[in-house]
Parts: C-alpha cells; sequence; structure tokens
C-alpha cells in the first residue's frame, strides 16, 4: 500500500510505502506510526495521515490533467466549428469521451481522505462509496473556519 499526501510538517507532497508494521514517513523526518486501529490488514480503517475515519473513493487520475484534456478539446472542437467543420469538431469530441472510458476501465481506485486529501492506493476498497457532498462540504467549511480562526 502507498499513500500520497501533504506533510504536515513541511508542506511538501510526498509518497511513502507503508504496510502492517511500519509508519507513514517524509523526507523532512515527519513521520507517523501505524497502528492496529489504522489498518485491518492492508486496508485502512481511517485516514493513515491525518486520522479521520471519512475516506472515499476515486479513480487514481490527476483532476488538474483531466480538466486540461476537457480544456484542449473544447478549443480544437470550438475551432473546428469556428471554420464551419462540425464532422471534424464532433470527431474530436468523441475521441476525446473514448479516451475518457479508457482510462475510467483502466485506472485503479484508491481513497481519498475529506480532510487533507490524502491518496491512498493500492487497498481493498469493499464497501466504500463514492464521494459525498454533503460530508465534502462539511469539511470545506471546517477548512475555512479554522483559516478564519488562525487569521484572528
Amino acid at each position: 500500500m502507498h499513500v500520497t499526501f501533504r506533510c504536515p510538517n513541511c508542506d511538501q507532497s510526498q509518497r511513502s510505502d507503508c504496510h502492517a508494521d511500519g509508519a507513514v514517513e517524509c523526507r523532512c523526518g515527519w513521520a507517523k506510526r501505524l497502528t492496529e486501529q489504522d489498518l485491518q490488514g492492508e486496508t485502512p480503517q481511517r485516514c493513515l495521515v491525518c486520522e479521520t475515519t471519512d475516506l472515499w473513493r476515486q479513480k487514481d487520475f490527476p483532476p488538474k490533467l483531466g480538466w486540461a484534456f476537457v480544456i484542449v478539446a473544447g478549443l480544437i472542437s470550438s475551432y473546428f466549428f469556428y471554420h464551419y467543420q462540425p464532422i471534424r469538431a464532433f470527431a474530436v469530441l468523441m475521441v476525446v469521451a473514448l479516451i475518457d472510458m479508457l482510462l475510467y476501465r483502466l485506472l485503479p481506485d484508491v481513497l481519498v481522505c475529506y480532510r487533507c486529501q490524502s491518496r491512498h492506493g493500492q487497498v481493498d476498497l469493499t464497501g466504500r462509496e463514492a464521494y459525498d457532498h454533503e460530508l465534502g462540504e462539511r469539511y470545506r467549511q471546517e477548512e475555512i473556519r479554522l483559516q478564519a480562526n488562525m487569521k484572528s
């Protein structure tokens, strides 16, 4: 199993391989030892970085790259529409849709923490739910309140 996270100490993005008898570690020296409550076999029961129990299932694909595909496809198809070539415009959109479907089928899922956005990969995802907007909004509002308290 591996965890991709933003280190609470140095605020750098890190990837750590971890096992039931190990720890999540950063190059700066920060480490969190794993306990029996953290893992059941090789499956995290809570976030291995911030210890919240709220995790959701997501495809292991960078969202920024996904947005880049959408924007580029939109620009290219708009160019073809502008030049009165609708068949080419729709072809571009169809190719991108096919690539999206292929990636959806081929890429594995990861567990993502609502609070710290840590990504837990190569884990058993049985019974894990997709993103819950209500829960996500609760954590977003919590972050806003923490930021406001830090400023005052």
